[in-house]
């Protein structure tokens, strides 16, 4: 009862289930491999008014990148781990005093960040405490009988009608920031008609 037909099937299907099953065992490996690169415990730690210490883990050695810059856009500064392992350390250095900086681990060609953004710390200012904001309270006159605020600053807006008293585009162009505002600029090129 040695019939090939059935011998060639019986052969397909094992040679199937044997397929699926490396398929299955290799994306597990894979996908336990980068769960362990992934940076763990990422704690910012001696914030100095110009120097940090970052610190985290991962499960396999690893030898990473920090990204930092000044803002979450441009993380244009680099510091590079010196050797491979589990735990990393890495301290920067020639900060800014008063400043906040944001941050990514680079492991090979993978960016991590805190969950879609960078992670973020503030230097100490030059007295040496950490940046924050301050509130002061001018003091009320009881005389006066008003309790309204005193307004300590204020903001204007152009409106377009003063300033900048060119017509031509290219001459406001040249004279932004002398009496021209990029929104009179973008006005004239709203007013521009295209010529067919």
């Amino acid at each position: 009862m040695k019939n090939p037909v059935v011998t060639k099937i019986l052969a397909i299907v094992v040679g199937i289930v044997i397929f699926i099953g490396i398929l299955v065992i290799g994306f597990q490996l894979v996908g336990t491999r980068a769960a362990d690169v992934e940076p763990r415990d990422v704690v910012v730690s001696n914030i100095e008014k110009n120097s940090v210490k970052i610190s985290w883990a991962t499960g396999v050695d690893t030898q990473a990148v920090v990204e930092y810059g000044t803002t979450p856009t441009t993380l244009n500064f680099f510091a590079p781990e010196a050797t491979k392992g589990k735990t990393h350390t890495l301290d920067l250095t020639l900060l800014s005093p008063n400043t906040t900086y944001y941050f990514d681990i680079r492991i090979g060609d993978q960016k991590f960040d805190n969950g879609g953004v960078p992670w973020t710390f503030s230097t100490k200012n030059t007295e040496g405490s950490v940046a924050s904001p301050t509130a002061t309270i001018a003091p009320i006159d009881p005389a006066a009988g008003s309790t309204s605020p005193t307004p300590v600053q204020s903001l204007s807006i152009p409106d377009g009608s003063n300033g900048c008293s060119y017509t031509d585009c290219a001459v406001i162009k040249t004279n932004l920031g002398k009496g021209c505002s990029t929104q009179d600029y973008f006005l004239c090129l709203r007013k521009l008609t295209p010529t067919p």
